[in-house]
């Protein structure tokens, strides 16, 4: 059995399981508690109030205002961090430093790409498996069209559009996340402040292009999530058009075939998608991997060198909106870029 803690009890530690809307389990806890083989034993947060409501909703007698209490009290396997991204790199020192096998990071990984290697050399150095959570990779269907894509079945992807809402380091993250995990690597970036606000002015949204290894372009465009919330893929191949909606749980496609209207054309028509839906629920699947990677000593399928090269893309699309627009070419070995904390 492994013994699992939390540090940080919002939204994405314990609080996204209070919606009565979402049918899926949405939180690090939520995972925790409905995962054979591990057990939630401590819960770490600066707000007192949070403790008491997520450790009796979560059944959870471990709770500390002070997380290096929990360490040194608790003896830890798995750590998740849910706190905000300046954090991170000392909290996971700390675990380390205090013996646990794995943590789970939430994304951005760091709020510097120095941080962030640092926090991967950390774990390198100590054996510790480090996995971020970019939760459409631990999803089957994201998988299936990984494989898609990359096999080119669907022929040659000619373009790519997507849409975001909610700042680039926040929900931008994990869209570029999805796009390097179905496109493979990017040669540069470009971006632009968009005209549609983000709720959280530190963390702007931006409009911009990617250019893939392998001549692809990717467009990247930001929407005001005061208006409505949006995460959305659209890819256009030789031979259909998928749309991946709703935040990665709906895929639409259709086909390429001779057009009903014009002889001289080929069209795009509603067909079954060539992939199935997963199960949908991502945190639940994430904890899964986790735990198989820690029986088996696998690298987990979002490790931190993949926190740190969707942080990189983060970087170099705010390089570019700052400066111009000018594309920003990749690999990022540094960057004096800082995601400031809430």
């Amino acid at each position: 059995m492994y013994r699992a803690a939390i540090v940080g009890c919002g939204r994405i530690g314990c609080g996204f399981d209070d919606d009565p809307r979402r049918e899926h389990v949405s939180t690090h806890a939520g995972a925790y508690v409905r995962t054979p083989g591990v057990e939630l034993v401590a819960l770490s947060d600066v707000d007192a109030a949070k403790l008491d409501r997520y450790g009796d909703k979560f059944q959870v007698q471990g709770r500390y205002l002070d997380y290096q209490e929990m360490l040194r009290r608790e003896a830890l396997d798995i750590l998740s961090v849910c706190t905000w991204s300046p954090t991170h790199r000392q909290i996971l020192e700390d675990a380390v430093a205090a013996g646990v096998k794995a943590v789970f990071c939430e994304k951005p990984i760091a709020e510097s790409l120095e941080a962030a290697d640092a926090m991967v050399r950390c774990c390198t150095h100590a054996g510790v498996l480090l996995m971020i959570n970019c939760q459409r990779r631990f999803d089957s269907m994201h998988q299936q069209l990984a494989e898609l894509l990359q096999d080119g079945r669907l022929g040659k992807v000619q373009q790519v559009t997507c849409y975001y809402s909610g700042g680039v380091a926040n929900n931008g993250g994990h869209l570029f996340d999805v796009l390097r995990f179905l496109f493979g690597e990017v040669a540069w970036v470009q971006g632009t402040l968009s005209e549609n606000p983000s709720p959280n002015p530190d963390d702007p949204n931006l409009d911009g292009c990617m250019k893939f290894r392998s001549g692809l372009l990717a467009v990247v465009q930001a929407c005001d999530s005061s208006q409505f919330s949006v995460f959305e893929l659209n890819i256009l191949a030789a031979r259909g058009r998928l749309a991946i909606r709703r935040f990665g749980l709906e895929v639409q496609f259709e086909e390429v075939r001779q057009s009903e209207q014009f002889s001289e054309d080929r069209d795009f028509y509603p067909a079954a998608p060539p992939v199935e839906l997963g199960s949908q629920e991502f945190m639940l699947q994430a904890v899964a991997h986790l735990v198989d990677c820690l029986q088996h000593r696998r690298k987990p399928i979002c490790s931190g060198e993949d926190g740190r090269r969707a942080l990189e893309l983060i970087m170099g699309m705010l390089t570019s909106a700052h400066d111009g627009s000018r594309r920003v070419s990749m690999p990022l070995l540094s960057s004096p870029v800082v995601i400031p904390s809430r």
